[in-house]
Order: structure tokens, then C-alpha cells, then sequence
């Protein structure tokens, strides 16, 4: 059998040599030294990857005998790790054998592993550091990709002597100018990032020329704005530039251009806004209403923005009561009829129920202007990282998120925390469906039709329904978050947000404005699971 498989995976390297261990694999079940041979040759090339291994209960390293270099490099970099009693010999193979199959395959992955190896045991290889770092500088200015020359550049840190380093730097600053030149702006910040790592900017300078590049590419989309167009990058772009030199000492020039150009781009926003039929007019003012509530930080931002309520359909009504109902105009018009984009009618409504949408869409309105003030306050304190988000979520143990479903929130939570609300929307929309579904299931309540030829699970609109006679969420799910969910996801008359999203019904500029709202109703519904559903 190990004659078999040495043939068959004999100068095979990276996805192809794991393709053909997955095959033998499932073709030999029952193998469990198979199945650690093809677990070995799949994993990242990484310690903490190898760590992982090496903790799961049914993984030995493989004894198998192979002439194939990779896996005879991957086991001796494992037994490394393990502290293997000849654990010298075992690394200086492993690095060799990496060497040799970057040579053969041209995958920088394995010259990287060989790399940090080396800088592990770095005495191990005192004789071999000089062509070492030869090797290095000629890959490095090789690469096409900026991306990679900076994995590499990482990866060989400690190998740079100062002579390499000075024409490093001279190369660097030609990409850089190069890439500028050209509009290149990802790969000129990964070179200014490159030209902090080789000391030619300390941390201040880098920051300050990486809100510059941030500041060109937006000036360089505002030169090339066709009208009545949508640039969601530029007032990001901006706002990123201003972020990076948050607390550095910089020309205030600098930061008051950088302010002017976000607030003339924050009125050409609020305009199209405008244009859309989007009412975002308020008797308040929001930035100084956020002052008085002391948000100077991430955490403090955060507990504000849960804090803020759902629409109140109690106290709205009040505030209908006293207004004249008999108004004019409306004795004539019975009827309020809602149109699409397209002239198609979406929803028509009464006088009164046209009232209370118009009352919803101001306060949503005025509740995203709130949200996108106290974001903004959040992203200049830090930036929270994917792990965050997932143990934030995770130590909720909200009844709201199946425990299948986790990942997705995860990934639809941290996309609104990087302002990335469009992707948010698409990741949360069929979570959110899914999850009020879980919840009136748990409830004990059915979400299929049942007595249909063909069972079908209800839909969205069918859950959302808001008659109070048992219907799937009544008595389970608060009344007024039912109402909005309604409203906002699936109501013609209201935004309709859920079936103009899945049906390619909106806009990215009208997306990434309820976007936002989305997001925070999802946080809300997360966190706060206990005080919005009857479990």
C-alpha cells in the first residue's frame, strides 16, 4: 500500500498532493495513518495550525516512508514542535526541503515557512544567512504583487543587513512613486507600510502618509464623478484619511482640508438622499444631541446605540390625536398609493396608516443620523477585530442565533463595524428570517405550511404578519419591533428593505443608507433577545 501511494503522489506539491491524499483517503477509510497524512499535508503552514493538529485525539504523525519532499518537510517540521529529541536535525530538513519545493512550485508559502523557521533557531544557520538573504532579495524584487513582497519582506526582517536594507528602501520609494503615479493606491500603502517596517517612516510618518494616499485616491474618484452618481468610497476615503491621524502631530491645514472635503461630500450624500425621496430632515441637532450623552469612546458609543428604542406606537398615536385629522386635501384623497422606481405600485394605505409611515420614516431617519454620529465617534476610538465580534456574539448565548447560524452573524455583525453595510445586509437578511422562524419553533409555533401539496416554509411577510390573532409571532416577539420589522423588511407602503435587497430592487447608495439600520436593529435583537422575545 505504501508503495501505491508513494506512486501516485511522487512530485506532487501543495493543493494537487492534497487533492490525491483526499482521494486515497476516502477511498481508505478505515486508514487512520491515511487519514493523518492527508490532515498533515491540508493544514496551513503555520504553528498555530500544526498546534490545532496535534491537538485533535485521533492525529499521530504519519511514519509513513515517502521519497514525496513535502510531507517529509511537513513531518519534521512537526516533530520540531514536538520537541523531537534530534529536533536540530528535524528543522534543518524541514527548512531545506521548503526551499527546495518554493524552487520547484515558485508558491511563496514554503519560503516563508522556511524562513520564520530559520528565525527560530537562527544560530542553527549562521553560516547559511548570507545566501539566505541573497535568495531573499532577489525573490522579494521579483514579485509582481506589493501584497506579497510585504509577506515576504515580514517573513526576512531579521536576515536584513544594512546595506540590503538602504537599497530595499531605494526600491521601495520608486514602487511607491511608481504606484502613485499610476493611481495604484492599495499597493502604495502597502509600500509606505513597507518602508515603516525597514525604519525609513517611524509610526507617525507612516500614518501621516497613509491618510495622504487615502486623501489622493478620494480626490482622484471626485475628478472622475460622473452626476447623479453614486461614490460610496469617496467620504470613506476621506474619513479613513482623518482617522489615521488621529493624535498625531500633523500640519492643521492637513486635518481642516481633509474636514472640509468630509462635510461638502456629507451634503452631496444628504442630497442624493433627497433625490431618492429620502426625508432626512430633523428638528434636532444631532451632533450636539450626541455631545450631551459624553460618547468619547468605543465602549461608551456602543451601550448608547443599544440604548436607543424602537419606534413607539403608543406614543405616536398621541401625537396624531392632536394633530387636525381633517385636513383640506385629504377629504379628497382616501387612498395614499406607493410606487417603485419603476412607476409599479408597491404598497397603498390609508390616511392614517400614510401618517404613521411618515412618522416611522422620520424617526428611522433620525435614528440613522444618530447611529452614523456615534459610529463615527466608535471608529475613531478603534477598530474591533473579527475575533472580537465572535467572542462578543458567542458570550451572548442569544436564543435569537441558532447555534448552526453563528458564523453567518459573525460575518454580517463585523461587515457594519467596518461600515461595510451593503455585504452586512446580504449576510443578515436570511439570518434575521431564519432566526425569527427559530424563535416562534421554539415557541412551539409552525413555520410551514403544512397543509399545502408541496410544504413550503412561510415566508418572510407571512411571519412578519401584524393581526393579532395568533399569528406566528404574536404575544412572542414585542409589539412594536414586530410593527417596525414589518414595516421596514417587507411592507410595500413602508421601505420594503428585505424584498428590494433580495430582488435587486435598490441601490447601493440607498443600501448603504438602511443598511446601517439593519445592522443596529440586528445588534438589538441580538443582545437584547430577553427584552424583545418571548422565549
Amino acid at each position: 500500500m505504501t508503495e501505491q501511494i508513494n506512486e501516485i503522489i511522487k512530485d506532487k506539491y501543495s493543493n494537487e498532493l492534497a487533492y490525491e491524499l483526499s482521494k486515497i483517503s476516502r477511498n481508505n477509510s478505515a486508514d487512520n495513518e491515511i487519514k493523518n497524512l492527508y490532515e498533515l499535508v491540508s493544514s496551513e503552514l503555520t504553528d498555530d495550525a500544526f498546534n490545532n493538529l496535534l491537538k485533535e485525539a485521533n492525529f499521530n504523525v504519519p511514519e509513513l516512508q515517502t521519497e514525496n519532499i513535502e510531507v517529509l518537510a511537513r513531518i519534521n517540521d512537526i516533530k520540531f514542535i514536538l520537541g523531537n529529541p534530534d529536533k536540530l536535525s528535524c528543522i534543518k530538513e524541514s527548512v531545506k526541503f521548503y526551499i527546495e519545493i518554493y524552487e520547484k512550485t515558485d508558491d511563496l508559502k514554503y519560503m516563508i515557512r522556511a524562513l520564520e523557521l530559520v528565525r527560530k533557531v537562527k544560530s542553527v544557520f549562521t553560516q547559511n544567512l548570507p545566501q539566505l538573504e541573497q535568495k531573499t532579495l532577489l525573490i522579494l524584487t521579483s514579485l509582481e504583487s506589493a501584497y506579497y513582497q510585504l509577506k515576504l519582506l515580514d517573513s526576512s526582517l531579521f536576515l536584513i543587513q544594512e546595506t540590503s536594507s538602504s537599497k530595499l528602501i531605494d526600491y521601495f520609494i520608486f514602487q511607491l512613486e511608481q504606484s502613485l503615479e499610476k493611481k495604484q493606491f492599495n499597493p502604495a500603502r502597502i509600500y509606505v507600510k513597507a518602508l515603516n517596517k525597514l525604519k525609513h517612516f517611524d509610526n507617525n510618518q507612516f500614518k501621516i502618509q497613509t491618510a495622504l494616499s487615502f486623501e489622493e485616491e478620494a480626490d482622484h474618484y471626485v475628478l472622475q464623478k460622473e452626476p447623479n452618481t453614486y461614490y460610496p468610497n469617496i467620504l470613506s476615503l476621506y474619513i479613513d484619511a482623518l482617522k489615521r491621524i488621529k493624535g498625531v502631530a500633523v500640519d492643521e491645514s492637513f486635518k481642516t482640508r481633509l474636514e472640509q472635503k468630509i462635510k461638502k461630500e456629507q451634503k452631496i450624500h444628504i442630497e442624493m438622499l433627497r433625490n431618492i425621496g429620502i426625508e432626512v430632515e430633523t428638528r434636532l441637532n444631532i451632533p450636539e444631541l450626541v455631545t450631551t450623552q459624553n460618547i468619547k469612546k468605543f465602549n461608551s458609543g456602543f451601550n448608547f446605540l443599544l440604548s436607543l428604542p424602537i419606534f413607539d406606537l403608543a406614543n405616536s398615536k398621541k401625537i396624531f390625536e392632536k394633530q387636525d385629522k381633517e385636513h383640506f386635501w385629504q377629504q379628497f384623497f382616501q387612498e395614499n398609493v406607493y410606487y417603485t422606481s419603476k412607476g409599479t405600485v408597491s404598497g397603498i394605505s390609508d390616511t392614517e396608516n400614510h401618517d404613521l409611515n411618515f412618522a416611522r420614516g422620520h424617526y428611522r431617519n433620525t435614528i440613522i443620523s444618530i447611529i452614523k454620529e456615534v459610529k463615527h465617534i466608535m471608529d475613531f476610538d478603534k477598530q474591533i477585530s473579527k475575533n472580537l465580534v465572535a467572542e462578543m456574539i458567542v458570550r451572548c448565548e442569544s436564543p435569537f442565533i441558532p447555534n448552526d447560524r453563528q458564523y453567518l452573524f459573525i460575518e454580517g455583525i463585523y461587515s457594519g463595524f467596518q461600515n461595510n453595510f451593503i455585504l452586512s445586509s446580504h449576510l443578515l437578511i436570511p439570518q434575521i428570517e431564519n432566526s425569527l422562524k427559530h424563535i416562534a419553533e421554539l415557541n412551539n409555533r409552525n413555520t410551514v405550511r403544512l397543509s399545502d401539496d408541496i410544504q413550503n416554509d412561510n415566508t418572510l411577510g407571512s411571519i412578519l404578519g401584524t393581526d393579532q390573532n395568533g399569528k406566528m409571532l404574536d404575544d412572542i416577539c414585542d409589539r412594536d419591533l414586530l410593527l417596525e420589522l414589518n414595516s421596514f423588511l417587507v411592507d410595500g407602503a413602508g421601505i420594503n428593505y428585505r424584498n428590494k435587497v433580495c430582488h435587486g430592487l435598490i441601490s447601493p447608495f440607498e443600501m448603504g443608507y438602511y443598511g446601517i439600520y439593519l445592522w443596529w436593529i440586528t445588534l438589538k435583537m441580538i443582545k437584547q433577545t430577553d427584552e424583545y422575545f418571548r422565549i
